[in-house]
């Protein structure tokens, strides 16, 4: 490699840098103008710098008008706060789907609560995301099994951190709005407002999900007798009684709903079982207003052999649970002395399968009464069918019965939808009232319009800065030896033209 230095006619110096390979080939030359590609540099800077404040002010605008998420997306926690939540169960003691937030009844009841069209429902479900927290009592557990494992590296150690079970109560529900078409002021309203219909949806699955249908029958007494009528009236009646028996020490609750305290439906309820339903129980036996009194003979003879059937089934499940209690292995617990192996003792404890079945023992016992009980009514209610005499029952008495109990209806029907309001709201206030619960509402975490508009365009305008860069860089290095090129030519020419004169 050598430098050549030569004066043109204007005493103009051309530095160059000349590569010679003169083993292989001495006419082969790689001409490298560093003078030019620099003066080329500073001839495009100005472009260069125009053209990269133009692509700032482009990419901005146009993230700025066709971006809508310039906020991170919104969080908020929810916790469950009742028996069973920390063993992973919903208040009915079966397991807890923490996921059912994103069910689309709940979407559907916040999107028309917030007047949206529900075809948003599916982005929704999709930008929602749910994260159990760790318990404090198992991260500390976790910690110090850790600890011990990479201190120690004792495997013992690291199998106990990985049995360790435990089931969050509290979850972190993230919404990527940016999946969606909702903007920055709408994503925390939505998310919110659906975690609030979740709680309308939670009570209404587990907080009180054995409401009493509408008692309406809907009667035709051509086919329907007066007497099954009432007595199915009266069956709904004494499980009213039942749903509130538990709840009528509650004294101090009265419905705001329906104004009602628990005694004072307990003393309705008897009112019209005792008084109206028996009754008129009492009347249609007494003057025979029955229209097929066959029919209700078979109709009461298949209700006890169905019952019976029932009974002994339910016997017969007694007897299996009362076997398994008598056989169960109890678990034993043996402690032993520091010293001495006569300070040992062994406890028994009594795991949760055991309380169970005893739980399980009561419930059959309890059932097993209650069909004992139906079954003495009924032999008793077809032994007063067989004494009616068949058709002859005055109009009068006819007309009676009827509006007796269309009355009859009506009271029992005010009285199921009574019961249902005021026990739904006993557990919406008292039973399940922080049972859910939205412990920090979800906000959009922005940190400044300009701040969030340069994150998200820094990614693209540095991709189209280096491009602008690159395309400088290119230009100029082609420009420079175009133009060492030209000059070298025209220089040869000179040469040329002397030589000649």
């Amino acid at each position: 490699m050598h430098i050549n230095e030569k004066d043109n006619a204007n005493d103009n110096r051309h530095l160059s840098i000349t590569l010679k390979n003169e083993e292989q080939n001495n006419n082969g030359t790689i001409h490298i103008p560093i003078s030019e590609i620099l003066k080329s540099f500073r001839r495009f800077l100005l472009a260069w710098f125009v053209c990269a404040v133009f692509a700032i002010l482009l990419v901005s605008a146009g993230i700025a008008a066709f971006s809508h998420q310039l906020s991170s997306a919104p969080v908020a926690m929810i916790g469950f706060n009742y028996s069973g939540a920390e063993k992973g169960l919903t208040p009915n003691g079966q397991k807890l789907d923490v996921n059912t937030i994103k069910n689309p009844a709940v979407i559907e009841a916040a999107l028309t609560k917030l007047n949206y069209p529900l075809s948003n429902v599916e982005s929704i479900r999709n930008a929602i995301s749910i994260d159990g927290i760790i318990p404090t009592e198992a991260a500390d557990e976790i910690s110090l099994y850790k600890y011990a494992f990479e201190k120690n590296g004792n495997l013992q150690a690291a199998q106990s951190m990985l049995d360790i079970e435990y089931f969050p109560v509290k979850y972190k529900v993230t919404f990527d709005f940016s999946k969606t078409r909702f903007g920055d002021d709408e994503a925390a309203q939505v998310i919110n407002t659906i975690l609030e219909c979740y709680r309308d949806y939670f009570f209404e699955q587990y907080g009180y999900s054995e409401a009493i249908g509408n008692s309406s029958l809907a009667v035709d007494y051509s086919d329907y007798d007066y007497l099954i009528a009432v007595d199915t009236y009266t069956d709904t009646l004494i499980e009213l009684q039942d749903k509130i028996d538990d709840l009528k020490n509650n004294k101090s609750f009265r419905s705001t709903q329906t104004g009602y305290s628990f005694e004072d439906l307990s003393n309705a309820i008897n009112i019209a079982k005792n008084y109206d339903a028996d009754t008129l129980t009492a009347y249609i036996l007494s003057n025979s207003v029955v229209n097929d009194k066959t029919g209700m003979i078979s109709f009461y003879e298949y209700r006890i052999d169905e019952l019976e059937r029932q009974k002994k089934s339910a016997q017969d499940n007694l007897r299996s649970i009362e076997n398994s209690i008598a056989n169960y292995e109890k678990d034993s617990v043996v402690i032993h002395g520091d010293m001495d192996e006569s300070y040992s003792h062994e406890y028994t404890t009594f795991s949760d399968k055991y309380d169970n079945l005893f739980r399980q023992k009561q419930t059959t016992q309890g059932n097993i009464s209650y069909l004992s009980m139906k079954i003495a009514e009924s032999n008793a209610r077809l032994e007063s069918i067989k004494k009616l005499s068949d058709g002859n029952a005055s109009q009068k008495d006819i007309d009676y019965v009827e509006e007796k109990i269309a009355v009859l209806n009506d009271t029992v029907d005010q009285l199921v939808d009574a019961v249902n309001a005021t026990i739904m709201e006993y557990h919406g206030s008292v039973t399940f009232a922080n049972a859910y619960s939205v412990l920090v509402p979800a906000n959009v975490l922005s940190k400044g319009y300009i701040s969030m508009l340069l994150n998200n365009i820094v990614k693209p305008l540095l991709l189209v800065e280096v491009f602008i860069f690159f395309v400088y860089i290119i230009a100029a290095v082609i420009d420079g030896f175009r133009t060492d090129s030209r000059k070298r030519k025209a220089m040869e020419t000179k040469v040329e033209l002397k030589g000649e004169e």
